[in-house]
């Protein structure tokens, strides 16, 4: 047997967000907002099973919520979630700086600090699952939909994507080290409100995750 020291690395398969160990009524720890305060938008709370998970309640504002992460892309191409939409904000459309509200968005940021390359995925109001656009202010930001409508509010969506093809073939190249992960329910563009909860947030290996999308 080799000595502890000279014993291979243990392969990491999964960095898993749940919110179980978070208290309630407050910000998860280790998480912190971005344009803006967080409190009274994001908050722990719980199902009638127990199972804690992050709310948003957005009236008019345009915070969003992350945590910052240091990891190979290579190591953990996949990244999961489960989200849940209450209320869609009115009339958004992310194609338009005007009108682009989310009931609920989750990002991957890369790079560097000064110019990140940032993976945005959202529950649009309005456009098509499969459509993907790029931010009317930032070249280095890519909005694709993955949720659409009111089809199916109130209940869980699981979500899977392999961010690694996703950068390559929205950025033309790999984009580089997983610096963050965040979440935005956002409604100041369309004056109106949103609502939406988050849970089980995952940056995994292929082997973890069955592959993703």
């Amino acid at each position: 047997m080799l000595p502890e020291t000279l014993m291979p690395p243990v392969a990491i398969l999964s960095m898993v967000w749940t919110f179980a160990a978070a208290p309630l009524g407050g910000l998860p720890p280790g998480w912190a907002g971005r344009n803006g305060s967080a409190s009274g938008i994001y908050q722990v709370e719980a199902d009638h099973d127990g199972n804690r998970y992050l709310a948003a309640r957005s009236t008019g504002s345009d915070v969003q919520l992350g945590t910052e992460v240091k990891a190979k892309l290579t190591d953990y191409p996949i990244f999961s979630w489960r989200w849940r939409v209450w209320e869609l904000p009115r009339n958004g459309d992310e194609r338009k700086v005007e009108t682009m509200d989310s009931a609920a968005a989750t990002y991957v940021v890369f790079g560097s600090r000064l110019f990140p390359k940032v993976l945005k995925y959202v529950w649009s109001s309005a456009l098509p699952v499969g459509t993907v656009v790029r931010h009317p202010r930032s070249d280095r930001m890519v909005i694709v939909v993955v949720a659409s409508g009111p089809r199916e509010l109130g209940r869980w969506k699981s979500i899977s994507r392999n961010i690694s093809d996703d950068g390559k073939r929205f950025f033309g190249s790999d984009p580089g080290t997983i610096r963050a992960i965040g979440v935005k329910t956002d409604s100041d563009s369309t004056r109106s409100s949103a609502r939406a909860d988050y849970d089980d947030l995952a940056l995994q290996t292929p082997d973890s995750a069955g592959g993703g999308r």
